[in-house]
């Protein structure tokens, strides 16, 4: 996706080059835990069989959606702006501001590659199974309409912000994931089938870097009082 260049120059920029070995080590980890943890395996099983179920209704929902509009014209508009450009944005700033006010620069770093490497493998991800796919928009457009990024990107930023912050942050953030997933389907770049499954791919990625996050915070045994539970349970 787009935004990949951008946050691999962020890591680059937070991370020295002796950490080579443990962001491997943190990628194996969490990339493990998005396909191995039960609740992940669950988030994804439904998902792909929600999506699976909804493509008897996609063209329904399409033509509803065409006809009677699903949302305002600028809070869809707002949905499609913080989807694809301002999410990502936000959590970083956030990370940043909160350390700084804080003084909790000892784990700044884990922050934001935390956040970063779920977001970068999310995009990946859901670019590669856009490729794959190859689904032709709603609108006409070409061929990369299943997973939605936008919603599958919002989604992974949400259960980084439960994580940080808790579960009321946490709420605020799946509400706007799910704004993005609605947006999409009104402003007709997306079927239904599409949100759903990338609203539970984003889910997944986020837990699965999630739970690295927590192990390694916990075994370094820093005082930090980011230590909330993400509000879908872990195992």
């Amino acid at each position: 996706m787009k935004h990949i260049c951008i946050y691999i120059l962020i890591i680059s920029s937070i991370l020295d080059a002796q950490a080579n070995t443990e962001i491997k080590d943190y990628f194996s980890k969490s990339s493990e835990e998005i396909l191995s943890n039960n609740y992940n395996q669950f988030i994804l099983g439904s998902a792909a069989l929600a999506a699976f179920a909804s493509l008897t209704i996609d063209q329904k929902i399409k033509s509803y959606a065409q006809g009677n509009g699903l949302l305002p014209e600028k809070v869809s508009h707002f949905g499609d702006m913080y989807g694809g450009y301002w999410a990502h944005w936000i959590i970083w700033s956030s990370i940043l501001g909160t350390s700084i006010l804080d003084k909790e620069k000892n784990n700044l770093s884990e922050k934001l590659e935390f956040s970063t490497l779920a977001m970068i493998t999310n995009g990946v991800i859901t670019e590669l199974m856009k490729r794959s796919f190859g689904r032709v928009r709603p609108n006409g457009g070409c061929c990369k309409s299943f997973p939605s990024g936008h919603t599958s990107h919002s989604f992974t930023v949400a259960t980084i912000a439960d994580e940080l912050y808790g579960n009321e942050v946490g709420l605020v953030a799946y509400c706007l994931a799910a704004l993005v997933a609605t947006s999409r389907i009104h402003d007709n770049k997306h079927y239904l089938s599409d949100v759903i499954f990338g609203a539970g791919l984003g889910t997944a990625v986020g837990r699965g870097f999630a739970l690295t996050y927590r192990d390694r915070i916990n075994n370094k045994n820093l005082n930090t009082p980011f230590s909330f539970r993400i509000s879908i349970p872990l195992d």
